[in-house]
C-alpha cells in the first residue's frame, strides 16, 4: 500500500482473535434504525448457509436516529458482527472506504445499507468469485424505484458511458463482490473525491455479474436524495472524464467562429448599406458572445479546481469513534483513513 493512502491505517487483528474470515460483507448505513435489525438477520442468515468463516462490517455513518445502538444491541447475539462508528456524517463514499480499509476477508462483498441490494444473492456472488473472478458485478435489470429516480439513474449511466475513458458497467452499483488483491488496489488509490464504481472498473480483472432485480426501500425514504445523485453524478463526470474540459474549448473555438462570421456581417452591413444600427455591431458580436463563452469555460475549470483543491488539503477521508464487537468497544477513537 502506498505511504500517502487515504485508507492507510494500522493492522487488525482477527475478530475475538479467531482466524480471518474468508468474506467479508461491509455495508454503509445512516439513520437506518427500522431497516438494520432485518439486514443484519439477513446477511447473517445467508452467509451462516456457506460454511464458511466470515464477519459483517457495518458503518454507521454518524447516524443521528437509533441506528448506532440497534446495531450494538444485535453485536451482542451475532459474533461475527462488527461495527464502525465514525465521528460524523462523512458520505457513503467514505463510509464505504471505511469499511473497505477494516475488512479482512479474501473476498469483500460491499452493498447499500437499505435492503435494496438483496443479501440472499450474497452465496450467488460468493460462488463466481471461487469460479476465479476478481470482481464479481451485482447487474440491476429491473429496478422498482421512483419513476424519476431510475429515469435520472439511467440518464446518468448513458452519459458517463458516452463520456468516460473508463468502460463502466451500466446499472452496477455498490452491490459487488471483490478479490482481495483488488481491494488491496482499490486502498492504494489515493483519490478524496471517490467514485466507486470508477475506480473499480478502471482496476479491470476478470469480471462477471450476478443479475437480480432491485426493489423499492421497506422503509422511508433515501437518505442520498437528489441532491446526493448529483454530487455522485458530478464527481463521476469529473474524476472520469476530461470531455467537459475538451467540449469547452471545442465550444471556445465554434463560438468564436460564429463571432467571426457575426461580426464579419455586420461590418458588410455596416459598410456597404445603411441599415446598420450604431453600436449593434460591437455589443452583440463582441461582448455577447466573448462573455457567455468565458463564463462557460470559467464553469468547467472551476469545477476540476474544486476537485483539485480537496485533493491537495489531503485530509481524511473519514475519522473513526469507536468499533464495537460483541457489545463492547474494542477500539477508541484515534483512527483515521
Amino acid at each position: 500500500m502506498s505511504p500517502d493512502s487515504p485508507l492507510q491505517g494500522p493492522a487488525t487483528e482477527a475478530v475475538g482473535g479467531t482466524a480471518s474470515p474468508r468474506l467479508s460483507v461491509v455495508a454503509p448505513v445512516f439513520n437506518e434504525e427500522r431497516i438494520v435489525p432485518d439486514l443484519v438477520r439477513r446477511i447473517t442468515e445467508t452467509c451462516r448457509r456457506l460454511s464458511e468463516p466470515f464477519e459483517i462490517l457495518m458503518v454507521d455513518d454518524g447516524s443521528r436516529d437509533g441506528t448506532l445502538l440497534e446495531l450494538a444491541g444485535l453485536s451482542r447475539s451475532i459474533p461475527e458482527l462488527r461495527v464502525i462508528s465514525l465521528f460524523r456524517n462523512f458520505g457513503h463514499m467514505s463510509a464505504l472506504s471505511a469499511g473497505i480499509l477494516l475488512a479482512k476477508g479474501d473476498a469483500v462483498l460491499v452493498m447499500d445499507g437499505d435492503l435494496q441490494d438483496p443479501p440472499e444473492l450474497i452465496g450467488q456472488f460468493y460462488d463466481e468469485w471461487k469460479g476465479g473472478a476478481d470482481v464479481v458485478y451485482g447487474l440491476r435489470i429491473a429496478r422498482k424505484e421512483r419513476l424519476m429516480v431510475r429515469w435520472a439513474t439511467s440518464l446518468f449511466y448513458f452519459i458517463l458511458g458516452k463520456l468516460s475513458d473508463t468502460p463502466i458497467p451500466r446499472q452496477a452499483g455498490t452491490f459487488c463482490l471483490m478479490d482481495r488483491v483488488v481491494v488491496d488496489f482499490l486502498r492504494a488509490m489515493p483519490e478524496r473525491s471517490r467514485f466507486f464504481a470508477g475506480l473499480r472498473a478502471w482496476i479491470g480483472g476478470r469480471q462477471s455479474f450476478v443479475k437480480y432485480e432491485r426493489p423499492d426501500r421497506p422503509h422511508g425514504q433515501s437518505q442520498v436524495g437528489m441532491r446526493g445523485l448529483f454530487r455522485l453524478a458530478r464527481t463521476a463526470l469529473i474524476s472520469f472524464s476530461k470531455v467537459p474540459l475538451r467540449y469547452a474549448s471545442l465550444l471556445s473555438l465554434s463560438c468564436g467562429l460564429v463571432l467571426f462570421l457575426v461580426g464579419s456581417i455586420a461590418i458588410g452591413i455596416r459598410m456597404f448599406t445603411n441599415l446598420a444600427i450604431p453600436g449593434w455591431a460591437t455589443y452583440t458580436t463582441l461582448f455577447g458572445m466573448t462573455g457567455f463563452v468565458q463564463s462557460l469555460v470559467l464553469a468547467a475549470l472551476s469545477e476540476y479546481v474544486a476537485v483539485i483543491f480537496d485533493e491537495v488539503k489531503n485530509r481524511p477521508l473519514f475519522l473513526v469513534r469507536e468499533e464495537i464487537v460483541q457489545g463492547k468497544a474494542v477500539r477508541g477513537s484515534r483512527r483515521e483513513g
